[in-house]
């Protein structure tokens, strides 16, 4: 390697940058470069190991050895990596490592010294759990990969990476066990991965639109996660993980409609009292979706449905707003968003304390400037509260889409018009696939396997099976101990 080629390269293109920096030293009359990122690099790490091997290498030298050789066993550095072209060089010194470069040798040296440019490891934000793990993914790669072997302790648990990003060239990796996972599936996935072509990725979400197909479906047919044990669950399967560099989301596929409903935390609970929960999700799910669209129905075309004392209260109620009963939903469900929305972005420390009270001030004056009834209050506030069971962003974002379809027919048609909202729901679900898998899996196609661990929960010792769309290699427990 000519290293006057390879500094001029890099200057050039750098424009001369200072946080490039570049230490020449004489090793017995021969140059020997070392070069830098600074902000990416720990300085200690150089001054400490680098410079000082360099020194005693330089007062020990024999002009009989070969220089690149002895700087490369003798150097006090854990990872040590040959490089032979100018691309490899940016490369690495753009991931914090420390370059080498010594004249009249046929290659340079890449060294890691990375600073601890990220967080620690801390306890989950979004997917909260009472007894579940208390570790979360961060923004390092090495550090969620960790994770992830601190559970699955075996050579099996492969990874296939690739860079991604003509300027930001992250790092973005296939996690899987060989030996569970079907191998059409790694093909399929790592094939789309290869297709990608963009000017960067900064997380997760980037890979996850791209490969989803973001706009076939309302609803999401990947599961983004922040909790390793999740996807240490989601490995044994037989799915696929993706892990993306700086990003503390990882991406787990295929994803059915059932595994939105089912939680980490299920695993401790008894498996009666796990299936009465995962019943009420399901049951939060239709009541989120389809209240204010009934609310719209029977109040506008089919009163016949209610009691008549139920009936007159409703009237009563109802008698001084100037609003028809859909017009009175969109508003009060689009001021309860808003509220959502502000309680997500505003500090912490003050969130909860304006939610509220904005309820609270919103509620009780648009009932008193006669903008709503009190039964809408009522109505939005079972819609809201139901959908608080479910961490997806995605799945409540389809909530919020079907429930003003469904409104939109209960206006329209009545009662009828939610059925026939509905029967177009359950067609668009079947016809769904998420990487091959059905989307309604284990309802439609019907698994006996898959049902055991759907909307009831049998005991663990049942669950000695995988399901066959997710493997060929179906059984994951033999010998169970206990009664």
């Amino acid at each position: 390697m000519n290293i006057d080629d390879i500094i001029d390269s890099l200057k050039r293109n750098t424009n001369n940058n200072d946080d490039y920096t570049y230490r020449l030293k004489y090793i017995c009359g021969k140059r020997v470069y070392v070069i830098y990122n600074e902000p990416l690099v720990s300085s200690n790490s150089i001054s400490d190991f680098i410079i000082r091997s360099l020194d005693r290498i330089n007062e020990s030298f024999n002009s009989d050895d070969d220089l690149s050789v002895l700087i490369k066993n003798d150097i006090d550095n854990f990872k040590v990596k040959e490089i032979n072209t100018y691309k490899d060089v940016s490369y690495y010194l753009n991931n914090g490592f420390t370059v080498i470069l010594i004249e009249e040798s046929d290659y340079a040296l890449a060294l890691e010294t990375r600073a601890d440019l990220f967080r620690g490891v801390s306890t989950p934000l979004t997917e909260s759990t009472v007894r579940g793990a208390m570790d979360a993914f961060t923004e390092n790669y090495q550090t969620n990969i960790g994770l992830i072997r601190r559970r699955i302790k075996d050579d099996n648990l492969w990874t296939i990476s690739r860079d991604i990003g003509k300027y930001t060239k992250t790092k973005v990796s296939i996690l899987f066990i060989n030996g569970i996972v079907k191998t059409e599936l790694i093909q399929k996935v790592e094939g789309l991965i290869n297709k990608i072509d963009i000017d960067g990725i900064v997380n997760s979400g980037t890979i996850k639109n791209l490969i989803e197909k973001e706009n076939k479906s309302i609803f999401p047919t990947i599961i983004s996660t922040e909790r390793p044990d999740k996807v240490s669950l989601s490995l044994l399967k037989g799915k696929i993980a993706i892990l993306v560099d700086n990003s503390p989301f990882v991406l787990i596929l295929p994803a059915n409609f059932n595994d939105y409903f089912l939680s980490v935390e299920d695993s401790f609970g008894k498996s009666h009292n796990v299936s009465v929960t995962r019943i009420i999700r399901y049951m939060a799910f239709f009541i989120s979706m389809l209240t204010p669209a009934i609310y719209i129905a029977i109040t506008t075309y089919n009163q016949e449905i209610l009691p008549t004392q139920l009936l007159v209260s409703f009237s009563s109620q109802r008698a001084n707003v100037p609003f028809p009963a859909f017009v009175e939903s969109i508003i009060m469900i689009i001021s309860f968003e808003v509220l959502r929305e502000s309680d997500l972005r505003i500090p912490t420390f003050t969130n909860s304390a304006i939610s509220i009270v904005g309820s609270l001030i919103l509620g009780e004056a648009a009932v008193n400037a006669g903008i709503v009834s009190p039964i809408m209050i009522i109505v939005v506030a079972i819609t809201s509260i139901s959908a608080l069971l479910f961490s997806e962003p995605e799945l409540i974002n389809g909530l919020r889409w079907y429930r003003i379809f469904f409104m939109i027919g209960a206006s329209l048609m009545g009662i009828y018009g939610v059925i026939i909202i509905f029967i177009f729901l359950i067609i668009r679900l079947c016809s769904l696939e998420s990487f091959g898998v059905a989307y309604l899996f284990p309802y439609a196609p019907f698994s006996i396997t898959g049902i055991k661990n759907s909307f009831i929960k049998f005991p663990v010792k049942y669950l000695n099976k995988r399901e066959k769309v997710y493997s060929d290699n179906i059984i994951k427990q033999r010998n169970i101990g206990g009664k």
